[in-house]
Protein backbone atom coordinates (compact mmCIF):
# COMPACT_ATOMS: atom_id res chain seq x y z
CA UNK A 1 0.00 0.00 0.00
CA UNK A 2 2.68 2.13 0.57
CA UNK A 3 3.37 1.78 -3.27
CA UNK A 4 0.35 3.43 -4.07
CA UNK A 5 0.85 6.49 -2.03
CA UNK A 6 4.21 6.64 -3.15
CA UNK A 7 2.70 6.95 -7.33
CA UNK A 8 0.61 9.80 -6.53
CA UNK A 9 3.05 11.58 -4.75
CA UNK A 10 4.93 11.45 -7.80
CA UNK A 11 2.73 12.34 -9.71
CA UNK A 12 2.07 15.62 -7.95
CA UNK A 13 5.58 16.30 -8.29
CA UNK A 14 5.46 15.82 -12.05
CA UNK A 15 2.68 18.45 -12.88
CA UNK A 16 3.56 21.34 -11.02
CA UNK A 17 6.69 21.59 -13.07
CA UNK A 18 4.75 21.10 -15.95
CA UNK A 19 2.05 23.98 -15.07
CA UNK A 20 4.89 26.18 -14.25
CA UNK A 21 6.83 25.75 -17.60
CA UNK A 22 3.14 26.39 -19.40
CA UNK A 23 2.95 29.49 -17.17
CA UNK A 24 6.16 30.61 -17.59
CA UNK A 25 5.92 30.32 -21.63
CA UNK A 26 2.61 31.89 -21.47
CA UNK A 27 4.08 34.94 -19.27
CA UNK A 28 7.38 35.09 -21.70
CA UNK A 29 5.29 34.96 -24.67
CA UNK A 30 2.77 37.96 -23.66
CA UNK A 31 5.82 40.23 -22.48
CA UNK A 32 7.26 39.73 -25.94
CA UNK A 33 3.81 40.21 -28.11
CA UNK A 34 4.10 43.14 -25.37
CA UNK A 35 7.28 44.49 -26.13
CA UNK A 36 6.66 44.39 -30.00
CA UNK A 37 3.72 46.29 -30.03
CA UNK A 38 5.34 48.49 -27.96
CA UNK A 39 8.31 49.11 -30.11
CA UNK A 40 5.99 49.01 -32.60
CA UNK A 41 4.15 51.93 -31.89
CA UNK A 42 7.20 53.50 -30.83
CA UNK A 43 8.44 53.41 -34.29
CA UNK A 44 4.91 54.60 -35.87
CA UNK A 45 5.08 57.57 -34.00
CA UNK A 46 8.59 58.28 -34.67
CA UNK A 47 7.95 57.93 -38.37
CA UNK A 48 4.51 59.88 -38.19
CA UNK A 49 6.18 62.48 -36.32
CA UNK A 50 9.41 63.44 -38.84
CA UNK A 51 6.67 63.42 -41.99
CA UNK A 52 4.22 65.53 -40.15
CA UNK A 53 6.14 68.91 -40.99
CA UNK A 54 5.87 68.16 -44.91
CA UNK A 55 2.24 67.84 -44.43
CA UNK A 56 2.00 71.26 -42.64
CA UNK A 57 3.78 72.97 -45.21
CA UNK A 58 1.23 71.42 -48.09
CA UNK A 59 -1.45 73.77 -49.39
CA UNK A 60 -4.86 73.00 -48.99
CA UNK A 61 -6.47 72.66 -52.66
CA UNK A 62 -9.74 71.65 -54.14
CA UNK A 63 -10.29 68.53 -56.51
CA UNK A 64 -7.84 69.54 -59.56
CA UNK A 65 -9.26 70.83 -62.68
CA UNK A 66 -7.86 68.97 -65.93
CA UNK A 67 -4.13 67.65 -65.54
CA UNK A 68 -2.03 67.72 -68.88
CA UNK A 69 0.09 64.83 -68.65
CA UNK A 70 3.40 65.78 -70.68
CA UNK A 71 5.75 63.60 -72.95
CA UNK A 72 8.57 62.27 -70.69
CA UNK A 73 11.80 64.54 -70.96
CA UNK A 74 15.14 63.55 -70.96
CA UNK A 75 18.03 65.62 -70.36
CA UNK A 76 21.70 65.25 -68.93
CA UNK A 77 22.68 66.39 -65.80
CA UNK A 78 26.13 67.85 -64.98
CA UNK A 79 27.77 67.40 -61.26
CA UNK A 80 30.58 69.15 -59.57
CA UNK A 81 32.92 67.25 -61.99
CA UNK A 82 31.24 67.86 -65.05
CA UNK A 83 30.31 65.04 -65.37
CA UNK A 84 27.43 64.35 -67.53
CA UNK A 85 24.49 61.92 -65.87
CA UNK A 86 21.06 61.39 -67.32
CA UNK A 87 18.08 62.39 -66.24
CA UNK A 88 14.28 61.50 -67.42
CA UNK A 89 11.67 63.37 -65.88
CA UNK A 90 8.13 62.95 -65.85
CA UNK A 91 5.66 66.09 -65.27
CA UNK A 92 1.73 66.69 -65.04
CA UNK A 93 0.83 70.61 -65.27
CA UNK A 94 -2.77 70.68 -63.01
CA UNK A 95 -5.22 73.53 -63.66
CA UNK A 96 -7.95 75.46 -62.00
CA UNK A 97 -11.18 73.52 -62.60
CA UNK A 98 -12.70 76.34 -64.84
CA UNK A 99 -9.62 75.61 -67.48
CA UNK A 100 -10.78 73.15 -70.25
CA UNK A 101 -8.42 70.77 -71.79
CA UNK A 102 -8.32 72.51 -74.99
CA UNK A 103 -7.47 75.78 -73.66
CA UNK A 104 -4.62 74.15 -71.31
CA UNK A 105 -3.61 71.74 -74.84
CA UNK A 106 -2.47 74.88 -76.99
CA UNK A 107 0.06 75.38 -74.40
CA UNK A 108 2.22 72.33 -74.86
CA UNK A 109 4.70 73.26 -77.06
CA UNK A 110 5.53 76.10 -75.01
CA UNK A 111 5.41 74.64 -71.65
CA UNK A 112 7.57 71.71 -73.21
CA UNK A 113 10.20 74.37 -74.52
CA UNK A 114 10.26 76.11 -71.17
CA UNK A 115 10.42 72.82 -69.04
CA UNK A 116 13.82 71.55 -70.98
CA UNK A 117 15.31 75.24 -70.87
CA UNK A 118 14.97 75.04 -66.89
CA UNK A 119 16.05 71.16 -66.70
CA UNK A 120 19.35 71.70 -68.33
CA UNK A 121 20.42 74.15 -66.04
CA UNK A 122 19.36 71.63 -63.31
CA UNK A 123 22.59 70.27 -61.64
CA UNK A 124 23.00 66.73 -60.67
CA UNK A 125 23.22 67.19 -57.26
CA UNK A 126 20.05 69.24 -56.90
CA UNK A 127 17.92 66.98 -59.26
CA UNK A 128 19.50 64.03 -56.92
CA UNK A 129 18.82 65.71 -53.52
CA UNK A 130 15.41 64.81 -52.15
CA UNK A 131 15.00 67.77 -50.05
CA UNK A 132 15.26 69.92 -53.09
CA UNK A 133 12.30 68.86 -55.10
CA UNK A 134 9.96 71.31 -53.65
CA UNK A 135 11.96 73.84 -54.74
CA UNK A 136 12.37 72.12 -58.18
CA UNK A 137 8.62 72.12 -58.48
CA UNK A 138 8.34 75.48 -57.42
CA UNK A 139 10.55 77.02 -60.01
CA UNK A 140 8.91 74.55 -62.93
CA UNK A 141 5.51 75.92 -61.73
CA UNK A 142 7.04 79.65 -62.01
CA UNK A 143 8.38 78.60 -65.47
CA UNK A 144 4.96 77.10 -66.87
CA UNK A 145 2.86 80.16 -65.54
CA UNK A 146 5.44 82.46 -67.85
CA UNK A 147 4.53 80.54 -70.72
CA UNK A 148 1.14 82.53 -70.70
CA UNK A 149 -1.13 79.75 -70.11
CA UNK A 150 -3.61 81.01 -67.36
CA UNK A 151 -5.14 78.77 -64.95
CA UNK A 152 -1.61 76.69 -63.48
CA UNK A 153 -2.61 75.48 -60.19
CA UNK A 154 0.66 72.94 -59.85
CA UNK A 155 3.43 71.29 -61.46
CA UNK A 156 3.48 67.17 -60.23
CA UNK A 157 6.75 65.70 -60.68
CA UNK A 158 5.57 61.98 -61.87
CA UNK A 159 8.81 60.42 -62.46
CA UNK A 160 12.62 61.83 -61.69
CA UNK A 161 15.63 59.50 -62.31
CA UNK A 162 18.60 60.24 -62.18
CA UNK A 163 21.97 58.74 -62.78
Amino acid sequence: MSDKKEEPAKDADKKPPARGAAVAALVTGVIAGGAAFGGARLAGRGAAAHHAPAAEHAPQLGPPGYTLALEPFLVMASDANHRAHPMRVVLAVEFERTVTEEAARVFVARIRDSVIAYLRTVNYETAAAPERMDSLRHDLLDRVRATGASGVSRVLVTDLVVQ
